[in-house]
């Protein structure tokens, strides 16, 4: 018995340690695109509440993208098309309002 256990046990493992390095590389590509986008978006960065945007957006698109909504994916796109170097506030919340509308939320 205590054997049997023993060997189910080594196979999870086993099973477990393969399928983690065939998803490495799939882990990989969705930091480094995460990564990127991040780069982009915030080296223009002038004001931390569009920083805070994009990162956002980032995330959303990158490391939550299974979860979105087409809409949703629509307003990301457009932050992140829109927000960088946006300097003062009146004009953050105006690009948010105008995304938001044009992703239907």
């Amino acid at each position: 018995m205590q054997k049997n256990l023993t060997r189910t046990c080594t196979l999870r493992a086993v099973i477990g340690l393969l399928g983690l390095l065939i998803m490495h590389p799939a882990f990989a590509e969705g930091s480094s695109n995460y990564d990127d986008c991040m780069l982009i978006g915030l080296r223009d960065a002038r004001n931390q509440i569009a920083s805070n945007y994009i990162q956002r957006s980032c995330y959303a698109l990158y490391r939550n993208s299974e979860m979105l909504l087409p809409r949703e994916r629509a307003y990301y796109e457009c932050i992140l098309q829109n927000m960088p170097g946006t300097r003062e506030q009146f004009a953050i919340m105006r690009i948010n309002e105008i995304c938001a509308r044009r992703g239907q939320l």
